[in-house]
């Protein structure tokens, strides 16, 4: 019988037979070929996130092949090479009857959605998965089956500068260049924007300077005076948060401009303290959270090779060796899951 990784609590997730997953009408089944293990996957495995119910087989970055159809009309995708959004909608399962979510454009809040692999909704770490066919995307010839598992991070990279938009010369700050990091800054580059990347970590430091940062900084550094220098006292246009760490805010507002916007990214069970909502009103600062994006404009930055992602792969574990994958997930840059493997 296939195989899935079932994270059952914190810190335990085991390879377990299962059958098939059966597919209604408006499903496809795909035999899923590569999985990333992402911060969120980290974050739930370590019992920083708490999910809505467990067990679960998580993983929501992943591409495959559509096997089986639960509707023939979508006959002409068998055999496609695809990846699929993570959000199972009214509007992707082509439901008659549409929440006021789905009714009024924002399906990403459906109100009976579930989520891949974090909602009520087995995700890819298996060796099949199911999903609905609005979320489907089929990978264009010249984008890899690894390549493709980064279309669904790089679709939240962009939708960064959907909610927060920017023009050629603006500045733009990130903290934070972990694997979402590092896709923001690119895209941020390609835009024509400046960018400051900040991190702890040197390494991520590194690669930031190879995907186009203009300037790394460290936060013990003096990010402030690098701004004020950049933009005659005025702040930076975007601040990105999207380390993880809520403290980031408060440094987040030290050098975002007056009407600039400051951009969340990322989901964490800690709360931000100390936070000076008088400069929030006095300066009219935006703080917008920001996650799913647009996989179509993400198929085409990767399959026009504007953004190298092969370059973000650390290594491919086996399904079968998943618990490996998760240790080595939390030091390297990008871990990989065969899943048929």
């Amino acid at each position: 019988m296939p195989r899935v990784a079932l994270f059952e609590k914190p810190n335990e997730i085991k390879i377990v037979e299962r059958k098939k997953p059966n597919i209604k009408e408006n499903e496809v089944l795909i035999k899923v070929a590569y999985a990333g293990i992402c911060n969120t996957d980290l974050e739930i495995f370590n019992g920083e996130y708490i999910i809505p119910k467990a067990p679960l087989v998580l993983g929501h970055e992943f591409t495959g092949e559509v096997v089986e159809l639960g509707s023939p009309e979508y006959k002409a995708i068998l055999g496609k090479r695809v990846t699929a959004e993570i959000n199972n909608t009214c509007l992707a399962y082509r439901r008659r009857y549409l929440c006021p979510a789905c009714r009024t454009n924002l399906d990403n809040h459906c109100l009976k959605r579930t989520v891949l692999g974090i909602v009520k909704s087995d995700g890819a770490f298996a060796q099949y998965i199911k999903v609905p066919i609005g979320n489907v995307h089929v990978l264009p010839e010249n984008v890899s089956l690894k390549e493709g598992v980064f279309i669904e991070t790089l679709a939240a990279a962009i939708q960064t500068f959907e909610m927060a938009p920017i023009t050629i010369g603006n500045l733009v700050v990130v903290f934070g260049v972990g694997k979402l990091g590092l896709l923001i800054l690119s895209v941020a580059r390609h835009l024509g924007a400046r960018v400051i990347a900040v991190s702890r970590s040197r390494k991520k430091l590194d690669f930031a300077r190879r995907f186009g940062a203009d300037f790394v900084l460290t936060p013990q550094d003096d990010i402030r005076r690098l701004v004020d220098n950049l933009t005659e006292d005025l702040g930076a246009d975007v601040v990105v948060e999207s380390s993880g760490d809520p403290q980031n805010l408060e440094k987040c507002l030290e050098v975002v401009k007056p009407r600039g916007t400051i951009v969340l990214k990322t989901t964490t069970s800690n709360q931000a303290k100390n936070i000076d909502t008088t400069k929030i009103v006095l300066d009219e600062i935006k703080i917008i959270g920001s996650r799913c994006g647009p996989f179509p404009k993400a198929m085409n930055m990767i399959a026009s090779k504007m953004i190298d992602v092969n370059r973000l792969i650390s290594e491919v574990y086996p399904l079968t060796k998943i618990d490996e994958a998760f240790e080595a997930a939390k030091e390297k840059f990008k871990i990989l899951i065969d899943c048929q493997k």
